[in-house]
Parts: structure tokens; C-alpha cells; sequence
């Protein structure tokens, strides 16, 4: 037997990643709600020309109104929160856009969804990560960011300086909210942005939030993205109370050619050890992360026996969830992926690759 092998064989017979610790936040994101990714939900496009949430809303013209209030309504519901709950998520990380509240371009407004996502959040007893994921101007780009092949943000002073009082609209208008325990003011910020700019930004944007959620309720999130840039950003900060790296860590993204997925899973239990430094170094949270392999590897790996298959991916998730109990939190990317059960939560765990109820 290899060395990979057995640590499959230790992975399936340890039950390490399904009893985890209780005092860390076991969450997902809620991603296509707030801020539409077209790979999640691609039946509500029409057109290649429809690449995000800004051409597709443009493309609509007078019918985007309506249409994006019927997807918000029905793409997460409280039943889901309720699903959720039930399962033992005790923590949410809610991606949005800056249009949410204040809706510009072909862009339209739903604060009252996410006022009643935050509702929901303080309903059914889960603390709530917000995440502002896409900037005005973008902070990259990337499509997830709502308008890709746009990067204007920060060199745009109006940009930056919108992206300040917004941040701030959003911390006033809940800081009566007691779910919430975090703030992200940037979901991965381009690598290409100078780094001095950018904590001067965290500086100035944890100011903004601070002067109505207090460092004793509220995290301030900072993003080390790429992941190889986190020495850079965890603990960049050291003057600022209550502040937490949000780091995020997909397999699937290694870059590895060739590698069988025994290789995957090894480096996924290995990724403990580094967890447990940068544990000692400062707070962290794993803002997002999933069950995908590589293009190549899982198309293998569907040619496989289902029990097999399913068996190896039980593996590939009860190590990932052992490794991150080293973080303050994780959150999987994400709750619902239409056609996409290794990027979907509620898919993964109907289909038996995670435990049917978290303990502890």
C-alpha cells in the first residue's frame, strides 16, 4: 500500500473531521445571491454576451427589476436557513455587492433581501460574516466582482473614497445586528494591488466600520489573497484590535498536472500543519473552500464505480474538515451550485459525502 493509499485508509476510518471543535465557526457562503456568479446559476443567461451580473442586468434593460427580485426571492429561502441550522451550520458568509444598497448602471438595489438575510442569520441562532465582494470599480477582474474585465478600483479616487462611506452605510445601518461578527471590506483584492495601498485601505476601512460596531462584537476581515501572499496580510495590522485573515484554500487550484487524487487528499491533511503556524501568529478564517478537483482529474474520476467514488470523496472531505479545524472558522464555497455537487454544500451532503448532521 503507498503512502497515499493509507492516508486515504486514515481518512475513511478516522471520524476526526465529523466531530469537529465546538468553538469553531462551521459556515458557508451563500454565493449567487447578492452577487450572481453565471457558472452557478447559468440558466438565467441567455447570451454569451452575458457574462455577469452587470451585462446580464444590462441586457435585461426595463425587465431586470423584475427578474433579479424573483431570483433573490427564490435562490436561498428560510427553509434554507432552517435546512441549515438543522444541519449544524452555526455560521453564514454573506457575498454582496456595493449595489445592493446603492444600485448605479444597469444595476439593481435589494437591501431588503439582505435585511432579511441578516434577519434570518439572527433567527436561527448563526453568527453572520459579511463580505462586501464586489467594490466599486472592482477590486479586480474577475466576474465574481459583478462586472468582470473591469479593474478600476483603487487607482479611481472616487471609487476608493465611495467604497469607504458605503462600507460605512453598510456597518451603520446594522450595528444593532447582534449576529453579526464580522466585517470583510474586500473579497480578493487583485494580487497586482500595491500592498501599502492596500492596508492603508484596511486601516481606513476598519476605522469606518469601527465607528459603529465596536472590536468587542465585530471582527474586522482582511483578505490574503492569493493564498501565498498571507504572510503579507496576517497580522499586517498589529495596532487594530479584533482583526482575523481571511485566507482562502482550494485544492483544486494547486496547479498539480497528472496527480491522482490520493495526491490531493495528502496535501489536504498536511495543510494542518500550516494552519496550526499561522494559528499561533493571529485569528484566520478559511472564507471559502470546496470539494472540486481539477478539470482533467475529475473527469477520471467520474468514470469510476459510484460507491468508489463516493467513498474517495467522503475521504477528500473529512480531511479538509480536519485540517481546518486549526482556523477560527471555515465557510465552504457554497450553500447551492446548480449542476455543481462539488461546489455545493446541500448537494454534498444529500449525497452522503459529508455526515447528515455535524456534532459538537
Amino acid at each position: 500500500m503507498t503512502d497515499n493509499e493509507k492516508q486515504l485508509k486514515l481518512s475513511l476510518s478516522e471520524e476526526s473531521g465529523i466531530y469537529p471543535n465546538e468553538q469553531t465557526l462551521h459556515g458557508v457562503n451563500l454565493g449567487n445571491w447578492l452577487l450572481l456568479e453565471k457558472w452557478m446559476s447559468p440558466g438565467l443567461y441567455s447570451s454569451p454576451d452575458q457574462k455577469d451580473e452587470y451585462t446580464l442586468c444590462e441586457a435585461l434593460g426595463d425587465k431586470a427589476q423584475g427578474i433579479m427580485r424573483a431570483h433573490r426571492e427564490s435562490w436561498i429561502t428560510e427553509e434554507d436557513f432552517k435546512w441549515l441550522a438543522n444541519w449544524g451550520i452555526n455560521a453564514v458568509r454573506l457575498p454582496f455587492g456595493y449595489w445592493i444598497l446603492d444600485a448605479d448602471g444597469p444595476y439593481v438595489e435589494s437591501i431588503d433581501i439582505m435585511d432579511q438575510a441578516v434577519d434570518w442569520c439572527e433567527q436561527y441562532g448563526m453568527k453572520l460574516l459579511l463580505d462586501l465582494h464586489g467594490l466599486p470599480g472592482c477590486q479586480g477582474p474577475e466576474h465574481h466582482t459583478g462586472r468582470g474585465g473591469h479593474f478600476a478600483w483603487p487607482k479611481d479616487a472616487n471609487c476608493y473614497a465611495r467604497s469607504l462611506d458605503l462600507i460605512e452605510q453598510f456597518a451603520q445601518r446594522y450595528k444593532d445586528k447582534s449576529c453579526i461578527n464580522g466585517f470583510s471590506v474586500v473579497n480578493e483584492p487583485h494580487e497586482s494591488i500595491d500592498s501599502k495601498v492596500l492596508i492603508k485601505f484596511y486601516e481606513e476601512s476598519i476605522e469606518r466600520v469601527r465607528k459603529h460596531m465596536p472590536a468587542e462584537k465585530v471582527a474586522a476581515v482582511i483578505a490574503a489573497y492569493p493564498e501565498n501572499l498571507m504572510p503579507t496580510y496576517h497580522g499586517c495590522v498589529p495596532h487594530i484590535q479584533n482583526v482575523m485573515t481571511d485566507v482562502h484554500l482550494y485544492q483544486s487550484f494547486c496547479g498539480w498536472e497528472n496527480r491522482d487524487p490520493f495526491t490531493y487528499i495528502y496535501a489536504a491533511s498536511r495543510r494542518g500543519e500550516q494552519l496550526g503556524k499561522w494559528a499561533q501568529q493571529g485569528s484566520f478564517v478559511i472564507g471559502e473552500w470546496s470539494l472540486s478537483w481539477p478539470k482533467e482529474l475529475h473527469d477520471v474520476l467520474e468514470t469510476w464505480p459510484t460507491s468508489m467514488y463516493d467513498q474517495m470523496m467522503r475521504a477528500y472531505a473529512s480531511t479538509q474538515l480536519a485540517a481546518f479545524e486549526q482556523a477560527d472558522g471555515w465557510y465552504f464555497w457554497s450553500y447551492k451550485v446548480i449542476d455543481r455537487p462539488h461546489w455545493s454544500f446541500r448537494d454534498a451532503v444529500e449525497r452522503g459525502w459529508f455526515p447528515p448532521k455535524i456534532d459538537g
